[in-house]
């Protein structure tokens, strides 16, 4: 069976989140660093989610690449690579990044979106739309990221040819990125300025080369698809109305957040 090193890249990257381990033990040691039995099964449950069937062939692939990831890494540390300026600042950013993702995680779990707030805000959309007539819609993908060092890696990314949706689910912290960053059908007066402007600039297929920055982050955006505005239902909106109140949640709480003392240079 050919283990495809890029999902198994994606299922690694999991393990910074945790996982409660159900027996404790070890799969490997490397020079006396245990690789516990909890990392494997996050590693192993990332890969299954991601289209992998579970086999023997599966689960040796992932602990070799264990053993060998835990290799490396002592390899580096022994070589202080991970003292340098760069390596300073590139983990400052990972850490950013991932402290991001924790929060948003934290806040969408303590402040669910319910099934009467889609309703709500859908009934209020429709009115909203049904005076726009036969614009044109927008289905649009979205990469966010929290710098724009950051953005212009995810474009360098784009540019060298990777998918979209794969640097969306590795790179992005929008809620959009386990869809592949894929926001859905939009009109561009449900956007920001900033991006409802890129959007209609854009080619059906085309991406914002040059990143778009509003209150959420610094944001790479797509144009899957276009056609002629048509409303839908409540059952083909949810998902999209869902995105969208997430959107507001987290414009709202930066906002509160940045009512304390920020200082610009």
């Amino acid at each position: 069976m050919n283990y495809k090193k890029t999902t198994l890249a994606l299922a690694l990257t999991a393990v910074l989140v945790g996982a409660t381990p159900v027996i404790a033990q070890d799969v490997a040691s490397v020079n006396g660093t245990a690789i516990p039995d909890s990392q494997f099964n996050q590693t192993l449950t990332q890969a299954l989610n991601q289209g992998q069937k579970d086999s023997p062939e599966l689960r040796s692939a992932i602990k070799e690449e264990l053993i060998n990831r835990k290799i490396i890494a002592q390899a580096a540390t022994k070589q202080g690579l991970e003292k340098t300026p760069e390596a300073k600042q590139a983990w400052a950013q990972i850490r950013q990044n991932f402290l991001i993702e924790l929060y948003w995680a934290d806040f969408s779990k303590k402040n669910p979106i319910t099934d009467e707030q889609i309703k709500a805000q859908y009934e209020k959309d429709v009115a909203q739309l049904k005076a726009v007539g036969d614009s044109q819609q927008y289905k649009v993908s979205l990469i966010t990221v929290a710098s724009q060092q950051d953005a212009t890696a995810v474009i360098a990314l784009l540019k060298k040819g990777d998918a979209f949706d794969k640097v969306a689910r590795e790179k992005s912290i929008d809620p959009s990125k386990a869809q592949g960053g894929v926001v859905g059908w939009v009109l561009p007066t449900q956007l920001n300025k900033e991006v409802s402007t890129a959007i209609t600039k854009l080619n059906k297929g085309a991406y914002t080369t040059i990143p778009v920055q509003t209150q959420s982050g610094w944001n790479i955006v797509k144009v899957d698809d276009k056609r002629p505005f048509k409303v839908p239902t409540l059952a083909e909106a949810q998902s999209q109305v869902r995105q969208q109140l997430l959107q507001q949640q987290r414009i709202e709480l930066v906002n509160k957040l940045r009512s304390a003392k920020v200082t610009k240079d």
